[in-house]
């Protein structure tokens, strides 16, 4: 296949993603004020004539003719990774349309060496690689805007500062919501400074709950639980509507919680306790940033784990609440100690490890224990490890979880 056609096999895919993302509010511009465009041509001063790009998108502010932004992307798809010749190149077209409101983002389906990403880094110019099964991945990216005071200087400490209408602003998303460029973050997490909540935290908050009928002999009923969520958060519930493979979402405007109808029983009631997390927890901090969250079968996983601490501290914290508000701690230890007493265990704590009659007592007190509060045998494994009533010996993934717990 020659290099032409290749290319254009790329903008073509390209195009059609940027379509798709900005269509579902994916992408963080806001779609009602953004187009994308294939081949358009931007005039060069320098040339006296038109310089045509792969593809763009072209952001508007409201009640203005020209656009305030252009997000103008190259497309490379070869056979070897994106040279600093590519990317010098590229940034001298900018310079010629108009580097101030412009975003350059070099895109490549094979990747860029070390020294590009420094040149590009330099340059301020977003390195974006597509995957073979669509994914995007940010190498670097760029901000800048010529009304604007900004300085950036790296991307994961993020010192930054900008200076827009009146206001001081920390960090990128929040000045291009103030600059009603976008209308509500779209997977920026990390522009979200989630702040530390430790176990106590959790169950101070989850106390307070335990004073209102939310259970049935200690077990979360739903029913009480979703009636005290609609009476003190003005919430509504949907378990009708078949989500696909989104296991649950909160949306904010109108604030309502929805939970896929296909989930079993237990799945379900973590699933509930994990959205009610992040409106209890995050409510306040997301309703102006985004305007709905969704969760998948890896958010819910005790085993979540992304590069960004944003996204798996809010995660970690929502399972984390979901655990703690299913399994009662005070109700939790006296079963816990009934056993104890049934089965003449006078040591502190049970132990799974490979003798037989250890681990007899260890699934005979979590079965007994997640039948009692209707939750998974994970659930209450976790639980009783943090709370130093099971020493684990034979699962390393557990061990894992309650470290990335520290959130």
């Amino acid at each position: 296949m020659n290099t032409t056609l290749k290319g254009n096999q790329l903008e073509k895919r390209l195009y059609l993603l940027l379509s798709d993302l900005l269509n579902n509010d994916l992408y963080y511009l806001n779609r009602k004020n953004s187009h994308v465009f294939e081949k358009k041509g931007y005039y060069s001063v320098a040339r006296e004539s038109e310089i045509v790009f792969d593809v763009t998108i072209e952001s508007y502010l409201p009640g203005v003719s020209d656009f305030s932004i252009l997000h103008v992307f190259e497309c490379k798809n070869l056979a070897k990774n994106v040279t600093v010749d590519d990317i010098e190149e590229f940034s001298s077209k900018l310079d010629q349309v108009g580097k101030h409101n412009t975003k350059g983002i070099m895109v490549s389906t094979k990747g860029f060496g070390s020294g590009t990403k420094r040149f590009a880094k330099n340059l301020k110019i977003a390195l974006l690689l597509i995957k073979s099964n669509n994914d995007l991945e940010w190498i670097n990216y760029r901000k800048n805007n010529k009304k604007l005071t900004i300085n950036i200087e790296k991307e994961h400490s993020e010192p930054f500062l900008a200076y827009s209408n009146g206001k001081t602003i920390n960090n990128v998303a929040d000045l291009l919501l103030e600059e009603k460029i976008i209308d509500f973050y779209s997977h920026k997490d990390k522009y979200l400074e989630v702040p530390f909540k430790s176990h106590e935290d959790l169950e101070r908050i989850i106390s307070k709950m335990y004073t209102y009928d939310i259970h049935d002999d200690f077990c979360i009923n739903t029913e009480k639980l979703c009636s005290f969520i609609k009476k003190y958060y003005n919430a509504s519930f949907d378990f009708e509507t078949h989500l696909a493979d989104v296991l649950g979402k909160i949306e904010f405007d109108p604030l309502k919680i929805s939970i896929n109808p296909d989930l079993k029983d237990s799945r379900f009631r973590f699933t509930l306790c994990h959205e009610i997390g992040h409106l209890i927890l995050h409510g306040k901090l997301l309703k102006e940033k985004i305007d709905k969250r969704e969760d998948l079968e890896s958010s819910l996983s005790m085993e979540y784990n992304v590069s960004d601490k944003n996204t798996m501290r809010m995660e970690i914290q929502a399972n984390q609440f979901a655990n703690h508000l299913l399994i009662p701690l005070n109700n939790f230890k006296h079963q816990v100690q009934l056993y104890f007493k049934e089965n003449n265990i006078n040591r502190p704590r049970l132990y799974l490890d490979e003798q037989k009659i250890n681990q007899q007592l260890a699934r005979n007190l979590m079965d007994r224990l997640s039948l009692k509060y209707n939750v998974s045998l994970q659930s209450i494994k976790i639980r009783l490890v943090q709370i130093e009533l099971l020493e684990d010996k034979t699962d390393y993934s557990i061990k894992k979880i309650l470290k990335n717990m520290q959130f």
